[in-house]
């Protein structure tokens, strides 16, 4: 679980859930560290990446471990902060571009105006490490950055249709692979045990694959 001062938004109600499920929780920092632990899964949750986009690109040793974890099949859950870290770029309020991970397609922007507050209602648009396509979660965004309008590479579908509970407008958002997915929607895994229980057992599939090789 990424833990540092530009990954710092967690539930700890949400985190017992996954030690309930029995997972053994090992926090690290993108900002410091120079390569993950030894984990069978990763967590990167909200926070304020666009502070620190300078630090989080000259931490390449992070950046090239992530990926080669994601290469190797590890389980990776991204929200809103590091959903934005995940992918190719960031641009931060003064318009400065940073190379960030690339993991998930497109470009983030930082605008002044807060974009997206509200709960929404999640439907996966595929089988993920939260569930299976079709499986609805609930959450809520909260986020002044946007994906920037261009197209990206076809290797990622999206994850999610968000349903706003406030006004029922429906919209594509998030992507997902078969053991990434990444969007700005923040849950709670107390209100959604399922969505837990998916993700702590691709974990215990991955760590099942690494013995077995």
């Amino acid at each position: 679980v990424a833990r540092d001062e530009a990954f710092s938004f967690y539930y700890p109600e949400s985190l017992q859930v996954l030690e309930q499920l029995g997972a053994e929780l090992c926090f690290f920092s993108p900002l410091h560290d120079a390569e993950l632990p030894e984990a069978q899964g990763l967590i990167l949750g909200g926070g304020f990446p666009e502070m620190f986009a300078q630090a989080l690109y000259a931490n390449e040793t992070m950046r090239n471990s992530i990926c080669a974890a994601a290469a190797a099949g590890m389980p990776v859950y991204a929200e809103c902060g590091g959903f934005m870290y995940l992918m190719e770029r960031l641009l931060d309020f003064d318009g400065k571009e940073f190379p960030m991970i690339g993991i998930l397609p497109g470009t983030v922007q930082m605008n002044k105006k807060l974009q997206m507050v509200g709960y929404v209602e999640a439907e996966l648009q595929r089988d993920t490490i939260l569930g299976k396509k079709g499986s609805r979660l609930r959450g809520h965004e909260f986020h002044f950055s946007s994906e920037c309008p261009e197209n990206v590479s076809n290797t990622c579908g999206r994850a999610f249709e968000f349903t706003r509970m406030r006004n029922q407008a429906k919209y594509p958002a998030g992507y997902a692979t078969d053991n990434i997915l990444g969007s700005y929607l923040h849950l709670h895994f107390a209100g959604c045990p399922e969505a837990a229980d998916s993700f702590v057992e691709s974990c215990r599939q991955f760590q099942k694959k690494q013995q077995g090789a």
